[in-house]
This record gives structure tokens, sequence and C-alpha cells, in this order.
């Protein structure tokens, strides 16, 4: 509509040209003002009728104020001064919130949560009328804050953390109920959580917890292995115990010498042992003296 004004300006500041300059005749410069007002007039006049919706977008056509249409993509002819074309983007979107809320057990959490959606195109008046084009920031991001609240409301803060798949499938269906009466439609696995933080008590707690159970781990394998050794000592111990009474039996049954010399011979090294008397006898024999002392008198018996 400025080339329009400005074209008529330029038209009618043409017609006080030759008064101004003083002439009875009309100038060249005149005319040349006049023809060239009219073009501009006429050029802001068709320029103002035709809107172009851009590749990926809707257009919202509106009469006085009002929504009378949808535009889809491509150049449209409209009447100018009465409708305007408000555009509105029906191509996959992302965006991010991030909300504090309180798990089961009272924990804070802080989530920061990134939805992918995108407007459904036969919805997109409907939108409009309702919110208007500032949707994101009026609809998408409390209905993601509080839909983080009322998801994190049913775990405690370790389900939290340990059932992460099943929380965001639980937040995937509660931001698509709260989206959908603006036809706004969430993608397929289009709910990421991309970060959950934690109260610095409860992450120390989560901490000390881990400590106990490493030590509960460490005492209980101590306990086994003790269990383990004393297990082995009875097995040992009753081992023992029945090859002494297979030995008893076996001297009752063979007779006990005979038993106990098998046993000693098995385990002689070969060497002939000092054998000495009793306390009352005083005497001391050296066995292998007197076996030299025979082998010596033997020897010499010859020269006799």
């Amino acid at each position: 509509m400025g080339l329009v004004f400005f074209g008529v300006l330029l038209f009618v500041a043409s017609l006080f040209i030759p008064r101004n300059v003083g002439t009875q005749n009309m100038t060249g410069l005149a005319w040349g003002a006049r023809v060239l007002g009219v073009l501009i007039a006429v050029g802001g006049v068709i320029g103002s009728g035709v809107t172009i919706v851009p590749a990926g977008y809707r257009g919202v056509l509106l009469r006085f104020g009002a929504v009378s249409g949808i535009l889809s993509e491509g150049i449209h002819v409209i009447a100018p001064t009465v409708n305007t074309v408000e555009l509105v983007e029906v191509r996959t979107q992302k965006e991010e919130a991030t909300s504090a809320a309180a798990s089961k057990d009272l924990q804070t959490v802080t989530a920061t949560v990134a939805i992918n959606y995108h407007v459904s195109a036969e919805g997109v008046g409907d939108l409009f009328k309702k919110v208007g084009t500032d949707f994101k920031k009026r609809i998408i991001d409390p209905a993601t804050q509080e839909s983080v609240k009322a998801v994190t409301a049913r775990y405690t803060a370790e389900e939290l953390v340990r059932l992460r798949d099943k929380v965001k499938a639980d937040l995937y269906t509660e931001v698509t109920t709260r989206l959908q009466p603006y036809n706004i439609v969430v993608e397929p696995n289009g709910v990421s959580i991309t970060d959950f933080t934690f109260s610095e008590q409860f992450i120390q707690a989560i901490e000390q917890k881990q400590v106990a159970q490493q030590t509960a781990e460490k005492q209980k394998y101590v306990l086994q292995q003790a269990k383990l050794q004393a297990d082995t000592a009875v097995t040992e111990a009753k081992g023992k115990a029945e090859a002494a009474r297979i030995n008893g039996q076996a001297l009752n049954a063979n007779g006990g010498s005979r038993v106990l010399a098998r046993e000693w011979i098995d385990k002689w090294d070969g060497k002939l042992p000092t054998v000495s008397g009793g306390s009352g006898s005083g005497m001391i024999i050296d066995v292998r003296e007197l076996m030299n002392s025979g082998n010596t008198e033997g020897k010499a018996a010859p020269a006799q």
C-alpha cells in the first residue's frame, strides 16, 4: 500500500508543476511525473493483491481480520486492503522446555525435554483462531512443563533414572494428549528427555548408598570365603576320620603288628637306626658298628 500512496502523491504533485514554474503549457516534466505516479500506483495495487505461500507453510487468509480460508503453497491473488495473509509453518519443528518438578518421594528434579512436532495442515485455521501464531510460547512450552510435572510425580527419583524408557513413554502420551486439541501433532518417538538434574543432597545419598552396597557385597564375599574354608576343613577332617576308621578296621582284621610293620617298611628311608636300650640297662647299641665289626672279623679269619 505504500507504493500506491506514493504513486498518488506523485501524480497530484505533478498537477501543480506548471503553475509553480509559471507557464501556461504542460511541460514534459509534469507529464512524466503524472505517468510515473500512475504506474507506481497501479503497480502497488497489483503487488498488494498478490501473495506467495512458501513450501512447508500454509497461509491463513483474513478478511477484515476474520479467518476466511486457508491458502496452500504457491502464488495467490487476493483483494488488497480487504484481505491479509498470515503464514503458519506445518513442517516438523523442535521445541525444548525445562521444568522443575517433584518426584514421588518428594525429591526436586529438573528435566529438560525436547519435543518434535508439526501443526496439522487441516487444523491451521482453528489453531490460528485459538492462539494466533505464537503457539510455541502459549501452548507447547506450558503443555510440556505440565506434562513433566505430572509424569515425574508418578515415580521416585531412583525410578526416574532406572525406568527412563517407561518415563519417556508416559511423557509422550501426556504431551500428545495436551496438544491434540490445538491440532499440534507430536511425531512418533518425538519426545526425548535430554537431561535429568537432581538435588545435591540426593546425589550424595545415592553415592552413600552405592558405597554401602559395595561394602555389603565385600562382607558377603568374605563370609562366603570363610564358609567355604570351614566346609573344606570339615571335609578334610571327615576324610581323615574315615581313613583312621578304615585303618583301625584293618588292624583288627589282619593283626596289628603286621600292619604296623608294613607301614614302617613303607616309610623307611633305607638307613639303619641307632637303637638304645632302656633307661635301666645303661647300654647303647649302634647297629652300624656291629655290622662293621662283623665284617672286619670275617675278613681276618682266613689268616689264622
